[in-house]
């Protein structure tokens, strides 16, 4: 009988020193990765520090720019209505001015009829008042009213005619129309019958060449010792 032989496996022998050597690399190696996240998260740490430090800053800015902002509003509000008070004043001023400049111009009127009537011996005066001009739903047709008194009280009744005239520019030229010349313009003249006042009323309708400026109103009374009288007004139409 054969003997069996034993197969002897081969045995790896790992150097002690060369163990070591592996753990100190893997030491290395932890350290290494430890220390990268110890510097990282103290890097990062910092890096908070100083982004909190500037939002800080950022936030303070921000509250003092809101601050100014508010005190720039209500200096605004003030100034709007300090503005709004000049500007009331002013049309105010303006509006008083104008209307002592009418009454100034009515009694110079006044005392320019009064002379006009002790001159020529007349016994009667009239006056135009409460002329209003206002445009109607016809293209280029105006309505016009205006009131006719006596100025001398206890004068008695008065007569006469009224004519209404308008001037103007046409092609350049200074044109002077009475009624009955502006084709479409109602009625032609007015007839004046009264003891205290009469109310005038009347259409006219402006001709496609002419440019308006001015409305003449002129009576001519047939009433004896009742002295003519002319009035002039601007063109407006209060459009």
């Amino acid at each position: 009988m054969s003997k069996r032989r034993r197969v002897v496996s081969p045995r790896i022998v790992v150097p002690h020193h060369g163990v070591g050597l592996w753990f100190l690399v893997v030491v290395l190696v932890l350290t290494s990765i430890a220390g990268a996240f110890f510097i990282g998260a103290f890097l990062a740490r910092e890096e908070a520090k100083t982004y909190r430090g500037m939002i800080h800053a950022l936030e303070q800015e921000r509250n003092q720019l809101n601050e100014q902002l508010v005190v720039l509003k209500q200096e605004q509000i003030v100034l709007k209505r300090t503005t709004q008070v000049d500007q009331e004043t002013s049309r105010a001023a303006q509006e008083n001015l104008k209307a002592a400049q009418d009454e100034r111009l009515v009694l110079e009127k006044q005392v320019s009829f009064l002379k006009r009537l002790i001159r020529e011996g007349g016994g009667g005066l009239l006056k135009v008042h409460d002329f209003l001009l206002t445009p109607s739903e016809e293209e280029r047709v105006f309505k016009y009213s205006f009131t006719v008194s006596q100025m001398i009280q206890g004068f008695g009744e008065s007569a006469g005619s009224v004519a209404v005239k308008l001037a103007g520019k046409r092609d350049g030229k200074e044109v002077l129309l009475g009624v009955d010349e502006l084709v479409g313009s109602t009625p032609d003249s007015h007839k004046l019958r009264f003891k205290h006042f009469q109310s005038i009323e009347g259409t006219l309708k402006i001709p496609e060449d002419l440019d308006p400026e001015t409305l003449l109103i002129e009576i001519e009374p047939t009433t004896k010792k009742l002295i003519p009288i002319s009035e002039t007004y601007p063109w407006k139409s209060g459009e």
